[in-house]
């Protein structure tokens, strides 16, 4: 014990420590089944060439330290033991060279490179094994400690420090694919390797080298060899993270090759209520069927339920895709087995092509994701990006841009349709319509832009612009005194699941003192069918304040009639299609006229959209409709251009 303790041997205990790190590397490392073979048995090899090193100092320093030690084995054995500790530290730097390189994917693809990397740690070895046979390079004092002859013994070093500039140079072209903590580690691992070198050589003590290794091998293991995040336990394939490195990486060193795609109908849903067990059989079948025709064994599994493989020095058009492709599905045609009960899976394959097609990770996400939408409406083997209307998908996406900042550019303004009152003869309620004018696009319809909105997230802040819009017009104009009654505004679908909707609305009217039965707020058909209890207190709630509900394109839904007495809304207005089609067709009068009766005989209100023609006004009124909205009367106009008109019509 006082050998350990000793501060004068304290590099046994350094020496002591890093193999005990050594074999919680080895050991954890021989549990884990790694993504990456090469990389795995590269690794295995750095924990091997790290175990001599760290034995053979600890045989060193007992024997330095330890007479009973020294007693019992010779000079010779030790000055041995010494020249395969100082062997296996510098085979260490060609092999986690090898190691990130593997981790890269990068490989030299000539003997000459091969060779050419191998020179300095040849050398190093031979210089080393020289000392079996001539002292010219180094030699042993009586203490059994190495010394280097000056500049013939220096020369190791110098081939050692050769492989650092080329792993930062690896480091600098291809980390950027990796995550922050990747990134990291990497940098950790060769600084502790790369610090242990002078340390070594100030201190005359190996040990403090040999212990930063092993720290920087166990960095390594909860990192790199972590299989968690490059490795789906479940598959056995790639993970995403794993897919998008090897994307990146290919990227960067510029080569060719072809992302394959295997998209199996509805696979999340089948396997949605099954054991994890259960699915790791079903998805591990088809990662080893799929790993035979990917022999470079690049092969993803997604999220979705897709996998993903890639071909290396291939393009779309290439005979080797449309194989793969008629193969797979020809597996496919027989049944998966899963709990020993047989399934049939049903599968569609594409193709995307870098860097001619795609030329980044994130141009590969859109185009994947325009493809596994429309990939059931194509019936083709292999679905290719030269099938796809790139162009209108490339529309969407400078809609989705130009919506994510319409408010802070002030592209939006709200219009406004005056509704005609068919009892008064006035124009006493109004609908809020939202227009968007770009510099560049001009004007882009609402039908375009509100799905995108809905889409990205910003119909929330765009509806309360609305609103808060409509407030702020009936509070600082005309508006009330020139006969206008109430105003309404569209909720849409995003709003109305959100639980804090009542009181959104309610706040904003007691901002511009605006009274609740000024408001009346449209939902549509689809969002009355599926109310639920969050939007049915949202409701309630605003129409014991005294808002008005409206009931937006009726007629165009599936609902049952039986439904219309429980759907708390004070008026329903009949869609411009139900309108036009009524003065087209007998039959279609006939269900607009039956709509109206009904909906009359519950005693609520009816407006009429789409009203164009002096014939059919005067028709809607006869049948009894109480408001008349459309372009007969007055088209969607801006705020002044509105309270004019109400000006000129309502006195």
């Amino acid at each position: 014990m006082e050998l350990i303790t000793n501060p004068q041997t304290f590099h046994i205990c350094f020496s002591i420590s890093s193999l005990l790190l050594v074999l919680v590397s080895l050991i954890i490392n021989s549990t884990e089944e790694l993504y990456d073979s090469r990389q795995r048995r590269l690794f295995g090899m750095i924990i091997f060439d790290a175990l001599v090193l760290n034995l053979a100092g600890l045989f060193h320093y007992l024997w330095s330290y330890s007479d009973i030690f020294r007693s019992s084995v010779s000079i010779e054995m030790n000055n041995a033991i010494v020249i395969i500790e100082k062997i296996a530290t510098y085979l260490l730097a060609y092999l986690s060279t090898l190691y990130v390189m593997a981790i890269f994917r990068v490989e030299f693809d000539t003997p000459f490179k091969k060779a050419f990397l191998f020179v300095p740690v040849l050398y190093s070895i031979g210089v080393f094994l020289s000392g079996f046979v001539t002292d010219y390079f180094f030699y042993f004092d009586e203490h059994g400690e190495l010394e280097y002859r000056y500049f013939q013994g220096a020369t190791v070093n110098i081939c050692l420090f050769i492989y650092f500039p080329y792993v930062a140079y690896l480091y600098v072209r291809y980390a950027r694919g990796f995550s922050t903590e990747k990134m990291l580690s990497l940098i950790a691992y060769f600084v502790l390797m790369l610090a242990g070198i002078p340390i070594r050589i100030i201190t005359r003590s190996s040990s403090i080298f040999e212990f930063s290794v092993s720290l920087a091998l166990l960095l390594c293991v909860y990192t790199f060899q972590n299989p968690s995040e490059f490795s789906d336990s479940l598959s056995g394939a790639g993970t995403k993270n794993a897919l998008n490195f090897a994307i990146t990486n290919n990227l960067t060193r510029k080569k060719m090759f072809t992302v394959f795609g295997v998209a199996i109908d509805r696979l999340d849903v089948i396997i949605g209520g099954s054991s994890l067990e259960m699915i790791s059989e079903l998805l591990s079948q088809i990662t080893s069927y799929l790993r035979h025709l990917c022999l470079e064994g690049n092969i993803f599994y997604m999220d979705d339920g897709s996998y993903l493989m890639i071909f290396n020095g291939v393009d779309p058009d290439d005979q080797i895709i449309e194989k793969t492709a008629e193969q797979i599905k020809k597996r496919f045609k027989e049944p998966w087995v899963m709990n020993e009960q047989e399934m049939k899976l049903f599968v569609k394959t594409y193709s995307i092509g870098f860097p001619d097609e795609v030329n980044s990770l994130d141009k590969f996400n859109e185009v994947r994701g325009i493809i596994q939408k429309v990939l059931l409406r194509h019936n083709r083997d292999v679905l290719r990006v030269s099938d796809l209307n790139l162009k209108h998908f490339e529309h969407d996406k400078r809609i989705d841009s130009i919506v994510k900042r319409a408010l802070d550019d002030g592209l939006l303004e709200v219009y406004y349709q005056p509704i005609y009152n068919t009892k008064t003869g006035k124009f006493s309620s109004c609908e809020a319509l939202l227009r968007l004018r770009d510099p560049q696009l001009g004007f882009i319809s609402p039908a375009v832009f509100m799905p995108i909105a809905e889409r990205n997230g910003t119909v929330i802040a765009i509806d309360s612009f609305v609103l808060s819009s409509v407030c702020e017009m009936l509070q600082t104009s005309t508006a009330v005194e020139l006969g206008l009654e109430y105003a309404e505004v569209n909720l849409s679908v995003v709003d109305c699941i959100q639980t804090n909707l009542a009181s959104s609305v309610l706040k904003t009217l007691s901002r511009f003192e605006i009274r609740p039965d000024q408001i009346n707020l449209e939902i549509t058909e689809t969002v009355a069918e599926d109310i639920n209890s969050a939007m049915d207190e949202n409701i309630t709630t605003l129409i014991d304040r005294g808002v008005s509900f409206s009931m937006d394109d009726f007629g165009t839904g599936y609902s049952n009639l039986s439904r219309i007495a429980t759907i708390p809304v004070e008026m329903f207005k009949l869609d411009k299609s139900i309108v036009q089609s009524a003065f087209e067709s007998e039959t279609s009068y006939m269900v607009m006229l039956n709509y109206v009766k009904i909906i009359k005989k519950l005693g609520k209100k009816i407006i009429a959209e789409g009203v164009e023609t002096e014939e059919q006004a005067k028709q809607i009124i006869r049948i009894g409709c109480d408001y008349i909205q459309g372009f007969f009367y007055a088209r969607p106009m801006p705020k002044n251009q509105f309270l004019e008109f109400l000006r000129q019509n309502n006195t």
